[in-house]
Formats: C-alpha cells, sequence, structure tokens
C-alpha cells in the first residue's frame, strides 16, 4: 500500500504553520510539521497536527440538511436534500423575500475561518457583490476591526498595519496578547515564541502589558506589567505625552512624513502620567520609566492585539501606538515598526473612501469598516420595523456565541424567515437553520496562503497547497456554494466559466512577485520565499492619503473624546472590589470552532471555568471548585471557580466561544458544554465602539456569587 507526502499548510490561525500529510488511499494517515519548511522549518503547535480529529469527526457534515420543522420548535428535524434541490429552494425564497421586504432584507455574516481560506477570501468581495446588500456583517467586528478603522484615518487605508519588527528590535512592548497561546494576530511570524526569546538573547527587552501574568512571559523573556482592564488607551497616551511634553521628539522628523502634529497635542494635554494612575492601576513612576526605556533603546517596536482591541478604545488605543512608533523615530525603521508588503500591494484595495464614513440606515447613524456593519447591532437589524433583516447565511462562523447578547439574538433570528449555515458542522447557529450545507475543510482543497501575504508578514512567503485529499460525501467549498446559490438567483459567477479558478484572483496577485501557481507547484514545499520587508514601505507604500502623510489627529476619532473622558471618571472613581471580567485565550480552544475535538477536553479545560485570583475569592467567601454565578446588568452565566495566582486582583477571566449545549449533532462539545461568556457583553447601541464597530467583550463589570446564594456567606 503506497504512502504519498503532501506539503500543506494549517489554516487555524495567522502564521499558517508548514504540514506534511501522509495520504494512503486518499486517506489522511497522519499529519506532521512540515521540518523541510523554509520559513516554518519544524514549527507548528498541537491544534494544526490535531486537525485529523476534525477532518474524520463521525459528526462533520457529509450532505446538505433541510430543516422540516418550524423555527421556534427547540429541537430541528433535519434531512438529506440534494445541491440542486437545496440552492434552488435557497434562490427562491430570497427572491420572495427580497421582493416584499427589499434586497437589504437578506444579511450575511462571515465567520473568523473564512480569512484562513484562500479559495474563498480571494473571491470574496465579488461574492459579496453577487448578493447585493448591504447587510454584511463578520467575526471581524468582534476582533480586529479596531485596528482597520484606526488605520484608515491614520494612514489613509484599512490594510495599512506597521508590524514589530521583531527579528531585529531592541525593545519589545507588547499589549493585550498572549504569543505563546494565540501566536498573534493581523501579523504572521513563524514560532513566535522563539523571535521574542532571541531579542531577550541579544541583550534587548520585552515588556507584557495584561491584565494577567500570561504564559508568554518568563525569564528568558520578559516581565508583565500588570494593567486594569479597559484602560491600555490611558496608558499608551500618557507614554506618549511623556514623549512630546517631557522627553522630547525630533518635530522635524515628523513633519517630514505627518501633518496634524498640534491638534494630537492639544488632545495629549488631557493624559499627563499623574490622571492615568488610577484608571490603569500603574504607578506614574512606572508609566514614566516604560516611556524612558522606549525611546532610549537603539531601536524599539510595540504591538497591540484583541486584549486591547476588544475593550471599548480600541481604535484610540491603536491610534496612540501609532503615534508611539512615529515620535520616537521608530516608525519605517529597522527594528522598529515596519510595513510588510509581501507580494503586493494590497492596502491600494483598502484606500479610504470619504473622511467622514458615517450615514444613517435603519438604526440610526453608524459606519461600515472593511464593508461590515457592527455585528453587535445584529439583533436592532433584526427587529427594526425599517427595512429589517428577514433573511441571514452565514459562512463558517457562530454568531450565537460570538456575538454578544445570545438569548436576544436567538430570540431574533426565530424571527427570521431563512437562515442558511455553510460550516463543518451543524454548529449551535446551524440548529436554528433552514439549511445547512457542508463545507470542506482545509485539507479537502486547493489554497494559498493569500492572507498572509497581505502586509502583516514579518518573514514573507507565499504557499500553495493541492488539496491533499478528495471532499467526503458532497461536501463542497464555500466559493462554490455561494456561487450556486446566485447563479439560482441569476446572477453571473465563476461557475459561468467552463473551467472556473478560484484561485485566479490571487495568481493574477502574484504577478507583481515574478510568481504563479504553476511556478509554486514546482518549488519545495510549493513555497516561494520573498524579499524582507523595507522599512521605508511604511511611508512609500501604506501611507495612502493623497497628500502622502499620515494623519496624526483624525478629524473622524473627535466623536470618541467626550467618551474618553467619561471613561477615565469612570475607571478612575469606580469601587475597588468592582471585578472586571477579560476574556482568557487558552491552549485547548480556538473560538467556537474545535469543541468536539476529544483531545483538546483536558483537565480543568474540560469545561469553561471562571478563573479569579484566590485572594479575591478569599474576600467573597469562595473557593475553587464552587458552584458560582457570574452576573451584571446584561446577563448571567453559571461557572466552576478555578484559582488563577497571574490574575490582577480585581480581574476575573472565562474563554470566549463555549456555550455548545444546544449542538445537538456534536457528541463531545455537546457533553462539555461551558457556558457562553458573551451572555455578559453589552449589546446594542452600547455594545460596540461607534468608531470601529469593534464589539465590547473585555473589561466588563461583574459580580460574582455562589450558585443559589445572593452574596458571600
Amino acid at each position: 500500500m503506497t504512502t504519498r507526502r503532501v506539503h500543506t499548510f494549517c489554516r487555524i490561525c495567522e502564521p499558517g504553520c508548514g504540514l506534511v500529510a501522509d495520504v494512503r488511499d486518499d486517506q489522511v494517515v497522519s499529519l506532521q510539521p512540515d521540518k523541510d519548511h523554509p520559513i516554518h522549518q519544524g514549527f507548528a503547535c498541537h491544534k494544526g497536527v490535531h486537525f485529523l480529529q476534525v477532518h474524520d469527526d463521525p459528526n462533520r457534515l457529509d450532505r446538505p440538511l433541510k430543516r422540516t420543522n418550524p423555527r421556534h420548535e427547540e429541537v430541528g428535524d433535519f434531512v438529506p436534500i440534494d445541491w440542486d434541490d437545496a440552492v434552488r429552494e435557497i434562490a427562491d425564497k430570497l427572491g420572495d423575500i427580497r421582493r416584499r421586504y427589499g434586497r437589504n432584507a437578506l444579511a450575511v455574516y462571515q465567520g473568523n475561518p473564512s480569512a484562513f481560506n484562500g479559495t474563498y477570501y480571494a473571491n470574496a468581495a465579488a461574492l459579496a457583490r453577487g448578493f447585493d446588500t448591504r447587510m454584511r456583517f463578520s467575526a471581524g467586528t468582534q476582533d480586529t476591526s479596531a485596528k482597520y478603522a484606526a488605520s484608515e484615518a491614520i494612514y489613509g487605508a484599512s490594510m495599512a498595519h506597521p508590524i514589530p519588527d521583531l527579528l531585529h528590535t531592541d525593545y519589545f512592548l507588547c499589549l493585550g496578547s498572549n504569543p505563546l497561546v494565540s501566536h498573534m494576530t493581523l501579523m504572521h511570524i513563524s514560532n513566535p515564541m522563539a523571535k521574542i526569546k532571541a531579542v531577550k538573547q541579544r541583550g534587548g527587552t520585552v515588556l507584557f502589558v495584561n491584565p494577567r501574568r500570561i504564559e508568554s512571559s518568563g525569564p528568558d523573556t520578559g516581565d508583565v506589567l500588570l494593567i486594569k482592564p479597559d484602560s491600555d488607551f490611558y496608558f499608551l497616551a500618557a507614554i506618549l505625552h511623556e514623549i512630546v511634553f517631557r522627553i522630547g521628539y525630533d518635530r522635524t522628523a515628523v513633519e517630514k512624513h505627518a501633518r496634524n502634529i498640534d491638534g494630537l497635542l492639544d488632545f495629549l494635554r488631557a493624559y499627563p502620567v499623574e490622571r492615568v494612575t488610577a484608571a490603569t492601576g500603574i504607578e506614574a513612576d512606572v508609566i514614566r520609566k516604560v516611556a524612558e526605556d522606549f525611546c532610549t533603546a537603539p531601536t524599539a517596536s510595540i504591538y497591540m492585539a484583541t486584549g486591547v482591541n476588544q475593550g471599548r478604545q480600541g481604535t484610540l488605543a491603536y491610534w496612540m501606538l501609532n503615534m508611539i512608533s512615529l515620535f520616537t523615530g521608530n516608525l519605517g525603521r529597522r527594528g522598529g515598526n515596519i510595513y510588510s508588503r509581501g507580494m503586493t500591494d494590497v492596502v491600494q484595495n483598502s484606500k479610504r473612501k470619504r473622511e467622514n464614513p458615517f450615514f444613517h440606515n435603519s438604526v440610526g447613524e453608524v459606519r461600515t469598516v472593511s464593508g461590515d456593519l457592527p455585528a453587535a447591532m445584529l439583533s436592532e437589524y433584526i427587529e427594526t420595523r425599517d427595512d429589517p433583516i428577514r433573511a441571514l447565511i452565514v459562512i463558517s462562523g457562530n454568531p450565537l456565541l460570538s456575538v454578544g447578547g445570545e438569548e436576544r439574538l436567538r430570540r431574533a433570528l426565530k424571527d427570521l424567515e431563512l437562515i442558511v449555515t455553510i460550516d463543518l458542522y451543524r454548529t449551535v447557529t446551524g440548529e436554528m437553520a433552514d439549511y445547512v450545507l457542508p463545507a470542506t475543510d482545509w485539507l479537502e482543497h486547493e489554497d494559498l496562503n493569500f492572507l498572509n501575504t497581505m502586509g502583516v508578514a514579518m518573514e514573507p512567503y507565499v504557499q500553495y497547497t493541492p488539496a491533499v485529499v478528495p471532499p467526503r460525501g458532497d461536501r463542497r467549498d464555500d466559493w462554490w456554494i455561494l456561487s450556486r446559490i446566485q447563479q439560482e438567483m441569476g446572477v453571473e459567477t465563476l461557475l459561468d466559466s467552463p473551467d472556473p479558478d478560484p484561485l485566479a484572483n490571487a495568481d493574477a496577485a502574484m504577478r507583481d512577485s515574478g510568481l504563479s501557481i504553476e511556478r509554486l507547484k514546482e518549488m519545495p514545499c510549493q513555497t516561494a520565499v520573498l524579499p524582507e520587508a523595507d522599512p521605508s514601505h511604511v511611508f512609500t507604500i501604506a501611507v495612502q492619503h493623497d497628500d502622502g502623510l499620515i494623519d496624526c489627529c483624525p478629524a473622524v476619532f473627535r466623536r470618541a473624546y467626550r467618551t474618553a473622558e467619561d471613561i477615565l471618571e469612570e475607571l478612575s472613581t469606580e469601587s475597588a472590589d468592582q471585578l472586571k471580567l477579560i476574556t482568557r485565550r487558552t491552549l485547548y480552544m480556538a473560538n467556537s470552532w474545535l469543541h468536539n475535538l476529544p483531545v483538546l477536553k483536558q483537565g480543568v479545560h474540560q469545561n469553561n471555568p471562571l478563573w479569579m485570583n484566590p485572594a479575591d475569592a478569599e474576600r467573597r467567601g469562595l473557593v475553587a471548585g464552587d458552584d458560582v454565578t457570574v452576573h451584571n446588568r446584561y446577563g448571567s452565566v453559571d461557572a466552576v471557580l478555578a484559582y488563577d495566582e497571574a490574575l490582577k486582583p480585581g480581574v476575573v477571566a472565562m474563554t470566549h466561544g463555549w456555550g455548545q449545549s444546544s449542538a445537538r449533532s456534536l457528541e463531545v462539545a455537546r457533553r462539555q458544554p461551558g457556558a457562553n461568556v458573551n451572555r455578559l457583553s453589552p449589546i446594542g447601541k452600547d455594545g460596540y465602539d461607534v468608531l470601529s464597530n469593534q464589539s465590547h467583550l473585555t473589561g466588563i463589570n461583574v459580580d460574582v456569587t455562589r450558585r443559589g446564594h445572593n452574596g458571600p456567606r
């Protein structure tokens, strides 16, 4: 029996680690790190290697399913249906709904995995246009839209993201990220912990800023500066205040690349270090030392991730971060923050279209970010009487678990006339669907690491992978499913071509680098290493304003000035006993989509405990193992208490993506469902940052009591 080896790559998170699949009789028998990969060189985490448990899962969808009973009935009855009948019925129902309610009666929600699917991502814009609706939502407004909105205002393009040059930096300031667990976001780098350790090994400094002593910190990396959740903007503003008003900066050098400097200085005068200490929980002298160390380091880089994005002021925090890099001379400098062009200039496709992005629709004044409306408002868009959503297509997403306010959203979804989900499983959201359509996984379709090549790769490369094995059953690629629905709607699609090529756009994008898919197929590991990033490209490529200058004080940010003052007052004066809930990422989960893997159900991580500092538990008369209720004015969840001495006192933590009790077709996930922490998130107009549509999912005020008790014993 012959075994063949296929070089491929993981598509669970952003590094896209190289893997080798051993295949026998069209069955993948093993999945291992690719030691021959020119970039990853044998590094891959356990999640990618264990993806075979997803691929081989008997609970996977293999054929289209149709619901036969009303959606208001809690348990759905699903029966198989062939593809032609499914897409025809869906298209007919969409046509009828839109004739009665208008084109915006259809909403489309795109989940996180679609970003790592090159055959979908390369065609996402065309597929979105094909549905001709403004009601577009995505998981981006749960994790990264704060950065997109900030970069659009500062640089003129939402995809302009100067990344820390970890390969050369002497000082790395890392906020709201745990690279050992999450491998970083909007930054593609192989084995990030090795790169961070190398900073220390060459005599540099690494400082993590986080409400918890994260796993990434230690003697071989760097310390953690414990910060009060949801206060990072004030910490960064105070650092920048120190730089511009005490330490000093080269104004001539800044003016060469930027404008509106005085507007920024006027704004910063409100945030001296003394004013932010109570809000951040960090002493003034400590903030001053961070500012001094950053300025005196030969080179310094700065980075923030989901732990900051998901607060109420992620956009303003990212503004401050970029200004710190600019005003210290580290922006566009080797060892500082640089723009990595990759295989083509993608920022031009994300250029800002108007200075004021806001408009009015059925729920009031809003904006889109990268085409997406705020997912925190999805329930309102369904419930409104004026131009309501009546149909929803969900692509590799699970909004019932990823969007705040599950109970309200569940009620709203019951009022829809049509729900279609496209996924590997019948998810919690899929249980409410009228049609559940089976997608291929990333071992079953050809692909290109398209996202990894688009401006944020520390070690830029491009890799092609063939389909490792044929799709099982009636599984189809996401782009094919959506194109078939649109065909039945009378829309021109890729499938109208006699030889449809979902990677044609990606192939065209590679021409700037002298590459093609055919050339990649001939290379070792089907991979081409691209030139190292040129630091000056921050200014010559990333900046897309018509005058070629960075905007130090975008006018659109003024909408948040009053809110920034109000939140500062709130954080500075709230009770010292107030608990703040943060989202804790772990090595045993990735959002909501690996919950059916037995290998990830280990010890306390089999469920979703409430993590609490033992000192906080003792003050409340609680002990590890207690059944507790976590509650606030938005909702409540039940959990088991677990100790975590690494948490800053006053901070508790749970993991995002749990709450699988209604996932009736997922045997492992349903046995250990955990609690959906987003039930505690604010929803509606209070649930997101108006600048960026970013949902408020961390740093949330909660109370904790023993289950069945109203207070401590």
